[in-house]
């Protein structure tokens, strides 16, 4: 799930709703707003987004954790010592194609390395 306008802003907000906790909500939207790889994978350290959901780095890395176990989230893989995560695409099927869209189509602003940015 890629954040291109307002409209997915606000079916995120209405999917998480009364089902995540706040801490999860803002993980789940930084996510969704962050320059994914083509197959939605977030390529930004867990220190670096800590600080742009205004949270400690435990607590930010506690949190995903919580999301992966629940299946809101997914491990891809690594680069060294460093995981990576995606949102699991399945979570958002109910959109149809565009919740299967993963890929960063280059409108609107976007997070890289924890300063926003358009692409």
């Amino acid at each position: 799930m890629k954040i291109h306008e307002a409209a997915d802003v606000q079916y995120l907000l209405r999917k998480t709703g009364r089902v995540l906790t706040p801490s999860q909500r803002i993980v789940v939207m930084l996510y969704a707003s962050c320059e994914q790889r083509p197959d939605g994978t977030v390529m930004i350290k867990a220190s670096e987004l800590a600080v742009i959901a205004g949270m400690t780095a435990p607590v930010f890395s506690r949190t995903r954790k919580e999301l992966v176990t629940a299946g809101w989230m997914e491990e891809t893989g690594g680069v060294g010592s460093v995981k990576l995560y995606r949102l699991t695409p399945e979570i958002f099927e109910d959109r149809g194609q565009a919740g299967r869209h993963l890929r960063a189509v280059g409108s609107g602003p976007s997070f890289t390395g924890g300063e926003p940015t358009r692409t």
